[in-house]
């Protein structure tokens, strides 16, 4: 009788103990189951953030209308300190220069120190040209000693502000950076500043 309910003892603990391992495995793959959701949860939280960060840096543009107003300022102020008056593209009608080119469909023709295909316009300073410009001004002379015309193109190089001037009156046009220290710097203090 002993022996008996020694048995049954022994087996009533092993019951319990696979009951207990039962429990123990739902558990384990409950568990499982919940972390994996909190993992796709996570990353899904991930890919929105990055997709969120790629969306705001394509948002922000590097030229906007109320640097172009400034530098349209500065353009009125500057001029006739060089004894010239600046015609500004106003992104609408084309400017045509005194060599018969108008902008900014010239630019497609338009060479970057000897190079084609380098130069084109891009309104926010982002696009897919090595300089995006997103201004163009220009001054036709009128004496024959001097180049027929000055067309400054305000441009990003590399996310960079930079100014390209061409004053070709024959042949291709061809622009290279200013040399002209004031306008350059004037443009990368209009380009860099933060805008509200």
């Amino acid at each position: 009788m002993e022996k008996l309910i020694g048995v049954l003892a022994i087996a009533g603990m092993g019951l319990a103990l696979t009951g207990c391992g039962n429990q123990n495995t739902q558990n384990n793959s409950s568990t499982a189951k919940n972390n994996s959701e909190v993992s796709s949860g996570q990353s899904t939280t991930t890919t929105n953030n990055s997709s969120n960060r790629s969306e705001m840096h394509h948002e922000r543009s590097l030229w906007n209308n109320q640097k172009n107003e400034q530098l349209a300022s500065f353009m009125q102020k500057w001029g006739p300190t060089m004894h010239q008056s600046y015609e500004q593209y106003d992104g609408q009608n084309e400017l045509k220069v005194s060599t018969g080119i108008t902008y900014p469909d010239g630019l497609s023709k338009e060479l970057v120190e000897g190079q084609s295909g380098l130069i084109g316009w891009a309104p926010s300073g982002k696009g897919d040209y090595e300089y995006n410009v997103v201004a163009i001004y220009n001054h036709d002379g009128t004496e024959p000693t001097l180049p027929n015309r000055i067309t400054y193109f305000f441009a990003f190089h590399n996310g960079k502000p930079v100014v390209l001037v061409d004053q070709s009156n024959n042949g291709d046009p061809d622009c290279h950076p200013t040399t002209n220290t004031d306008l350059e710097s004037n443009f990368e203090r209009i380009a860099t500043e933060s805008t509200k």
